[in-house]
């Protein structure tokens, strides 16, 4: 039998510094968006402050949190992930 190798599709780097400007040029605290997008201050903060994945459970459940904030921001996904691959 034959197992082929899978490539795990690499998650997208989050812009983190794109969100935190787009929501302070909404007029918004990281609380406020907290309560819109039905998330905890402490995600918004870890979202635009870190690259780890501490208060979610997996980076790709954090990217999914970043999809939904960005969507409320107005803003492509293009704008706020980097779906570029790193060259080794």
């Amino acid at each position: 039998m034959i197992i082929k190798n899978l490539k795990q599709s690499a998650q997208p780097r989050i812009l983190k510094e794109v969100l935190a400007l787009a929501r302070e040029e909404k007029g918004l605290t990281q609380a406020e968006l907290a309560q819109i997008v039905c998330l905890k201050k402490w995600h918004i903060k870890e979202m635009e402050e870190s690259d780890s994945f501490r208060t979610f459970y997996s980076m790709q459940i954090k990217v999914h949190a970043a999809k939904k904030i960005g969507n409320y921001l107005e803003l492509k996904e293009n704008q706020f992930l980097d779906f570029a691959e790193e060259i080794k």
